[in-house]
């Protein structure tokens, strides 16, 4: 079997999900290449498979430049398809996040919704929106397989000791953490204010990460100016520095505003992190998936009373030494997604 995939290899430095999905795919003996438009025109592939369709080819900022990217897409998916390629959509959110040309990416979206020929999601709740928002989608094949975990990616060889002492926390502190990339659905400013009003004794907040607007890194800024309980890293995070965070955090926060997936909530628990994420999207089927003692769910807003409870939870609550993630290992999934590319390359047959 012959895979185009899109992306493929090379946003492993921004999230190694489809490095670690097409390299475990390698290994059962297919063949995996980075798309590129001449290669799909050029070159016959059983599977053309994508994430983020839209968010990535409308990423530019001149309209004229996003409307012939998506005319480019569209014509050379219609010629894959007559060549005989299949065309599998992996569908990580609800709705495409921070679009430039939302016009143009409903038009995009619909266009292309229509040469597809089956979907992956990652969890049930995720198929079931899905077919809500795409009734059009019903009679395709449509498989639920879950989101990876990220052991073994990461160095991961320091003490908890050693972590906190690089981060300065002192020892009679706990830490609560936000990590990731800053984006408005992801709620920051809020959880400081709410971190500043509720102010836990023996606590700390850190929050760490790549702004992605500046207005926001500056909305933080003021929420935590001349409170010393709040700590802000701002910029990207190495992945040989995350072990730093992880291993001195005792909780993990998310307090996404809207959330279907999480690659946040994964990466913080294949570090052995408990995390409080709002009870949205597919978290209660993780929770399911890793169990309550390591995933604390919270319904509605994030309120003082919500992070009090969490930050109890996360002292006080007794689990073992590693989050079981045996349902999300990469060698499994990797299995899953071959056997169904090999029914739909085998449905016209």
């Amino acid at each position: 079997m012959k895979i185009i995939a899109w992306p493929a290899f090379k946003t492993k430095y921004k999230n190694p999900y489809n490095w670690l999905l097409y390299s475990h795919m390698l290994e059962l003996g297919v063949t995996v290449e980075e798309f590129t438009f001449s290669k799909l025109l050029l070159q016959h592939y059983d599977i053309f498979h994508l994430h983020w369709p839209t968010e990535t080819i409308l990423r530019h900022p001149n309209l004229v430049v996003a409307l012939l990217r998506v005319i480019t897409m569209l014509l050379t998916i219609k010629w894959a398809k007559v060549r005989g390629t299949k065309i599998i959509w992996t569908i990580h959110d609800e709705y495409p996040h921070s679009l430039l040309h939302p016009q143009l990416a409903n038009w995009f979206q619909s266009k292309f919704i229509k040469e597809l020929d089956g979907c992956i999601s990652h969890s049930q709740v995720g198929k079931e929106l899905t077919l809500k928002n795409f009734p059009s989608l019903q009679h395709l094949p449509h498989l639920v397989i879950f989101h990876g975990h990220y052991r073994q990616v990461y160095p991961n060889n320091i003490t908890r000791e050693t972590a906190r002492t690089n981060l300065d926390i002192p020892p009679d502190c706990h830490l609560l953490l936000f990590l990731g990339y800053i984006d408005y659905y992801k709620n920051v400013p809020h959880l400081v204010q709410v971190f500043r009003e509720l102010n836990p004794t023996d606590w700390l907040l850190l929050i760490a990460g790549k702004i992605e607007v500046p207005e926001l890194g500056t909305e933080i800024l003021n929420l935590a100016v001349n409170d010393f309980k709040v700590k802000l890293r701002f910029g990207f995070v190495p992945d040989e520095q995350l072990q730093l965070y992880f291993k001195a955090a005792d909780l993990v926060v998310l307090p996404f505003q809207e959330i279907l997936n999480s690659g946040s909530a994964i990466l913080s628990l294949s570090f052995d992190s408990p995390i409080l994420v709002t009870d949205k999207g597919s978290m209660a089927e993780l929770q399911e998936q890793v169990g309550d003692e390591w995933v604390k769910l919270y319904s509605g807003e994030l309120t003082t009373e919500v992070l009090a409870t969490g930050l109890d939870w996360a002292i006080e609550g007794k689990r073992s030494r590693q989050a079981n993630l045996e349902k999300l290992g990469w060698s499994r999934l990797a299995e899953k997604t071959v056997q169904y590319f090999e029914h739909i390359c085998n449905q016209n047959l």
